[in-house]
Formats: structure tokens, C-alpha cells, sequence
């Protein structure tokens, strides 16, 4: 049965009208589900009070009013971090990890609204034309970014099975790589550093056929960022001979980039592989490539309209004029 101090004010006032009503407490009891005890003390309290009295609150009394929860800073009230934290979560404010994001300069922010502006009609059709294309490192042990939770015990926090493992300078392939709203192009391994020779072998080597494994004959819209050796005029010279039409893109701008989002899922399934060696590594990659299937890139390309609102939206909640 129910100690007193849990019973709800409802049930008590069920008490008490059933006893006024002239049934026994045994009776009483047995239909609220408490004790005949229970039943005693709080009919007691109602004819010593005239009402039913509410129960103390259980825990550390508040040491705030709603009037200095507003001004909590202001007034300078003598609180603990606890009672912060509390008023915080009663706010809607939550304790998070902060998300990465990289540093906008005004211009940025500028061109980053104007790009979105150009495209904010774009629809999912027009966005399944564009091929994006990017290079990133894969490390052995990177795709735990989060971090390892283990459980155990204080004295067991150096065994062997609560330890994450962590290398000083943990090996780790380049790689390149290109998708589309019909599913991932062509991927490989890049064993030097990418100037433009190298950067134009790899897309006659691996985007055209992309390209052509993908749209056919269909024109495209090839995406790339802003690196020195991607905007070389080597390199858009070879675009235009091949007829490639390549989008302008912001700088600074990854989170508007969907290959983003799979190089995370990537890597991922690359560290469950649980690669050793290079080679290891190497092969896990082409594996975890092959395995991400269409669906996955067409929701990313899917988002497309909404990352550009919610770039403009960013600007408008800002009151800066758009």
C-alpha cells in the first residue's frame, strides 16, 4: 500500500469525502488502496485544518522564488550550482556537446545567404542533377568521436576491457570521392598530396566515369569546394573541354555539402571493421563504400532545400536583412 507522503491531494479528498459519507475506514482504505492508518491521520488533519492539507514537499526546500529565477544573475542570489543547473532544466535548457562548425567571417555569412537565395527554388529534381565531390582523411580508430562509455567499477577503470585505446599518431588514408541523389560515384585512395595534375588525373579517372555510370549523356552540375588546387585554371579548363558546368560554392561551408554527412557514416562502418594496418584500413574503405546503398544518398540529397532555409531562416532570426 501507498505511504501517506505519496498519496495525491485527489485521493485524499476521496478520503475524506467517503468517511463524511459515513463509510468505515477499513472500507475507506480498501477502496483508495492505503492503510486504515493512513486513513486516520489524514481524517485527523482534515478536522484539525478544516481542509485537506496538501503534502510537504519532499527534497532540499527551493531556494529561488519564480521572480528570482528570471533574475537569477541580477539579484545575485546565494545558490549552488545544483540549483542553477535545476532552474536551467526547468527552462528547456539542456547540457549538450557542443556542435562543430567552422568560423564565419561577415563575408562568409554574405555569400553564404546569397548562395542560398540563388537556389532557395531549387527543387529535389534539380538538386539530383548535382554530383559533390570532396576528399577526406580516414584514420585508424577515428568514427568514435562521441566517445566510449564502459561500465564498471572505480577500482576497474585501468582493466583491460575499460580502455579505449588511443594512438599518438594514428595511421591514415586520403581519400576521394563523389555522390549524387542516385548513389555514390566512384572512390579511391589518394597516396600524394592533391595540386592540380593530380587533382585533373582524379577527375578523368574517377568522376567522368561517375559521370557517365550515373546521368549517361544527361548534363550534370559538378559541386567541389573552394581549395586552391580545385579552382586552378588547369583544372577549369579541363571542366569546360569536358562540358562539365561547375557550381559556384560558398566558403566555409561543409554543413551545406551531403557528402559530409556520408564521409561520417563512412568512417563509422570503417571503424567497426576494426582496421590494423594501412592496408587493412584501405580495404575496409573500398568495403564500407560499396556497402552504402542508394536510398541513404538520396535522403541526403533530399535535405538540400532544407539546409538553404535554414541558412536564411539563421539570417532572419538574427534581424539581419535579406
Amino acid at each position: 500500500m501507498a505511504p501517506t507522503r505519496e498519496m495525491s491531494l485527489e485521493t485524499k479528498e476521496r478520503i475524506v469525502k467517503l468517511l463524511e459519507e459515513g463509510n468505515p475506514s477499513r472500507m475507506v482504505a480498501k477502496d483508495v488502496g492505503c492503510s486504515q492508518s493512513a486513513v486516520s491521520k489524514i481524517w485527523t488533519k482534515y478536522k484539525q485544518h478544516g481542509m485537506v492539507v496538501k503534502a510537504k514537499r519532499t527534497g532540499r526546500p527551493r531556494k529561488t522564488s519564480k521572480r528570482q529565477d528570471k533574475q537569477l544573475k541580477e539579484v545575485g542570489v546565494n545558490v549552488c550550482d545544483r540549483t542553477v543547473r535545476n532552474r536551467l532544466k526547468e527552462m528547456g535548457f539542456q547540457y549538450r556537446k557542443a556542435k562543430r562548425k567552422p568560423a564565419l567571417t561577415p563575408k562568409h555569412k554574405r555569400t553564404r545567404l546569397q548562395w542560398a537565395k540563388e537556389r532557395q527554388s531549387w527543387t529535389v529534381d534539380d538538386w539530383m542533377k548535382v554530383v559533390f565531390s570532396d576528399e577526406s582523411r580516414i584514420c585508424i580508430g577515428q568514427g568514435d568521436d562521441a566517445g566510449t562509455f564502459v561500465w564498471c567499477r572505480s577500482s576497474e577503470i585501468y582493466e583491460e576491457a575499460c580502455l579505449k585505446k588511443t594512438t599518438k599518431f594514428p595511421q591514415s588514408l586520403m581519400i576521394w570521392g563523389c555522390m549524387s541523389g542516385k548513389g555514390t560515384g566512384e572512390m579511391t585512395v589518394v597516396n600524394s598530396s592533391i595540386n592540380a595534375q593530380v587533382y585533373i588525373d582524379i577527375l578523368d579517372s574517377f568522376l567522368i566515369p561517375s559521370i557517365e555510370q550515373m546521368f549517361g549523356d544527361d548534363e550534370i552540375i559538378f559541386q567541389d569546394d573552394n581549395a586552391s588546387c580545385h579552382r586552378a585554371k588547369t583544372v577549369k579548363a579541363f571542366l569546360e573541354e569536358r562540358h562539365i558546368q561547375s557550381m559556384s560554392w560558398p566558403a566555409n561551408s561543409p554543413d551545406l555539402n551531403p557528402i559530409e554527412n556520408l564521409w561520417w557514416r563512412l568512417k563509422k562502418m570503417v571503424h567497426k571493421k576494426g582496421p590494423t594496418s594501412k592496408a587493412d584500413l584501405a580495404t575496409a574503405i573500398k568495403e564500407s563504400w560499396h556497402q552504402i546503398d542508394a536510398e541513404y544518398c538520396l535522403s541526403l540529397i533530399k535535405s538540400m532545400p532544407h539546409r538553404l532555409k535554414a541558412v536564411i531562416k539563421a539570417k532572419v532570426l538574427r534581424g539581419e536583412k535579406t
